[in-house]
C-alpha cells in the first residue's frame, strides 16, 4: 500500500492510501476549501529543484556554475546557471529508477555568443547515465548541429531526431527574433522514459520518441550545453524507485607508536580524520 497525505496550512487535512496498483490523478475536497498558494503537496518520488539553497545534490563536471545574472543588460536578475567555451555539464548526485521524468525551465545566457545577445543551440539532458559520461543513458539535445535538429541519443549513438518547426529554437539567420521570442524566454524540456518508450518534448510539444528495446534501467540526471551559457530556473525529477548506496564504516585513523604527536593530539586527529 502506499500512503499520501494532503497537507494545508502545516496541517494534515486530508490522509489515506493507495493499493500497490492504484496511481492517484486527483484530490477531491468538500466543505472548507484552503487557500491553495499556502498548499504544499510533498512526494518521497520527487525531487524539485528551484536552487533557491545551495545546490548540493549536484556535482559539477565542468565549466563554470554559480548563481550569476541571465542579462548583462540588467545584471540584477541572477541564476543557477553554467557556462564555458567548451562543455558545461552538471550531474545529479541521485540514482533513479524504473519510468522517470526529467524536466527543466531552462533559458541562454547573454554575452557569451559574440555578434548576438543570446545563441540558442545544444540545450542538452542526459537521463539514466552513468554519473560521469555523457555519451551514456539517453541524451536529449535541442537545437543540435547549430541548431538544425534536435536528436536523442542512447549511448551516444542517434536513435531519433527531428527537423520539423517545435525541434528548432529561435533562428538568427533572419535577424534578431525579439524580445519575447528569445531574450525574454524560458523554455520548458522534458524528457520521459516509461517502460520502454522513451519520449522528448520541448515548451510541451512531443520532438521525438523512441522504443528501446532494451531500455536502461537506472542512472543520474545531468545538464549540459557546448560552447554556450544555460541558466536554470527549475529543474524536475520524478521517478519509481531511488537506488540509495549503502554507507560504509569509516576506517579508524590509527597512530603509529613512534608519532612525535601528544596524546592530546593523537585523539584530536582521530577525530578530524
Amino acid at each position: 500500500m502506499q500512503n499520501f497525505r494532503f497537507l494545508a496550512l502545516g496541517a494534515a487535512i486530508l490522509v489515506g492510501s493507495l493499493g500497490s496498483s492504484a496511481r492517484a490523478s486527483s484530490v477531491e475536497m468538500s466543505g472548507a476549501v484552503p487557500h491553495f498558494k499556502d498548499v504544499q503537496i510533498n512526494s518521497r518520488n520527487v525531487y524539485d529543484y528551484t536552487f533557491t539553497t545551495a545546490p548540493v545534490d549536484w556535482r559539477i563536471a565542468s565549466g563554470v556554475w554559480e548563481m550569476t545574472n541571465r542579462w548583462s543588460c540588467s545584471p540584477g536578475w541572477s541564476w543557477f546557471g553554467g557556462r564555458s567555451d567548451e562543455v558545461a555539464s552538471i550531474w545529479n548526485k541521485r540514482v533513479l529508477g524504473g519510468d522517470m521524468s526529467a524536466q527543466m525551465y531552462f533559458a541562454f545566457k547573454m554575452g557569451l555568443s559574440g555578434a548576438w545577445p543570446e545563441y540558442p543551440a545544444d540545450a542538452a539532458m542526459t537521463i539514466l547515465g552513468d554519473g560521469k559520461n555523457l555519451s551514456s543513458g539517453y541524451t536529449f539535445i535541442a537545437g543540435a548541429d547549430d541548431n538544425t535538429r534536435s536528436i536523442l541519443l542512447k549511448n551516444g549513438k542517434i536513435v531519433a531526431q527531428s527537423s520539423a518547426k517545435n525541434a528548432i529554437l529561435p533562428r538568427l539567420t533572419d535577424g534578431n527574433p525579439g524580445n519575447d521570442a528569445m531574450h525574454r524566454r524560458w523554455w520548458f524540456l522534458k524528457m520521459e522514459r516509461v517502460g520502454k518508450t522513451v519520449k522528448c518534448y520541448l515548451d510541451g510539444e512531443l520532438v521525438v520518441s523512441y522504443d528501446d528495446a532494451q531500455p536502461i534501467p537506472s542512472g543520474q540526471t545531468a545538464i549540459w550545453t557546448y560552447n554556450n551559457g544555460l541558466m536554470l530556473a527549475r529543474v524536475q525529477l520524478y521517478f519509481e524507485r531511488e537506488n540509495r548506496r549503502a554507507l560504509t564504516a569509516k576506517t579508524p585513523v590509527s597512530v603509529p607508536k613512534t608519532s612525535r604527536l601528544t596524546t592530546k593530539a593523537a585523539a584530536q586527529a582521530k577525530g578530524n580524520l
